[in-house]
C-alpha cells in the first residue's frame, strides 16, 4: 500500500508538473549588419594577374644597332588596373634621364599608351588624355610632377565577375627609338611610376 501511494504521488507530481508548465515564447535574435564598400584601387601586371603581381615592376630594355637598322626598335610594358571608385586618375611621372654617352635624349624616345579591357570590364570607364592620345615622347612624361595619362569617369567592372579574372581595364604601353648614326654606345635609362589616384 505504501508503494502503491508513493508511486501515485510520482505520477501525480508528474502530471502536476505537466499541466502547470508555462509553453516557452519563441525565442528570436537581431543581427544588425553594416556593410562597409572601400574604394580600391589596383595595379596589377598584365603577364601575372594575381595579387601577387599588385603594383608590379615592368623592366623595358630596348637594344639599337643605329648602323645595321633602319627600323625602330621597341618594347612594352602592360598592365590592368581595377577600381570600383566612379572618379580616378592614372598618372605618370618619370626620373631624370641618364643617357650614359648614348647622345639620347628624352625627345628621342617615342611613347604609345592605349587601351583594352576584359569581358566584364567598362572599356568606357576610362579616357586617354592629351597628349597621350596620340604617339608622344618622354618628354610629356614630366620629372617634376605627375601628369595625368587616363582620366576615369566611372569603376572598371561593368558587371559581376566571380573569379575577377575578366573585370580588368588595360593600359598598354610601349616605347621605341628609331636609329640614327649620332648615337654611340652606352646605356640610356629611366625609370616611369604609374599610379592610380581618385579622384
Amino acid at each position: 500500500m505504501g508503494n502503491q501511494m508513493l508511486g501515485l504521488f510520482f505520477i501525480i507530481l508528474l502530471l502536476s508538473v505537466t499541466i502547470t508548465r508555462v509553453p516557452e515564447a519563441k525565442a528570436s535574435a537581431s543581427v544588425p549588419l553594416s556593410i562597409t564598400v572601400n574604394g580600391s584601387l589596383v595595379i596589377s601586371d598584365a603577364d601575372n594577374d594575381t595579387t601577387a603581381g599588385k603594383d608590379p615592376t615592368k623592366n623595358v630594355t630596348i637594344s639599337l644597332t643605329p648602323d645595321l637598322s633602319t627600323s625602330s626598335a621597341s618594347g612594352s610594358a602592360n598592365f590592368r588596373i581595377r577600381t570600383n571608385r566612379s572618379t580616378w586618375r592614372l598618372t605618370a611621372q618619370r626620373t631624370a634621364s641618364s643617357a650614359g654617352s648614348t647622345g639620347i635624349e628624352d625627345s628621342d624616345v617615342l611613347v604609345d599608351i592605349s587601351k583594352s579591357n576584359g569581358s566584364n570590364a567598362n572599356a568606357s570607364a576610362g579616357t586617354l588624355v592629351a597628349p597621350f592620345t596620340s604617339q608622344s615622347n618622354l618628354s610629356s612624361i614630366t620629372t617634376a610632377s605627375a601628369v595625368d595619362v587616363i582620366s576615369g569617369t566611372a569603376k572598371t567592372s561593368s558587371a559581376k565577375d566571380g573569379s575577377n579574372a575578366n573585370n580588368w581595364f588595360g593600359v598598354n604601353t610601349t616605347y621605341s627609338i628609331s636609329p640614327d648614326f649620332f648615337y654611340t654606345p652606352g646605356t640610356f635609362s629611366s625609370t616611369i611610376t604609374y599610379s592610380l589616384v581618385s579622384p
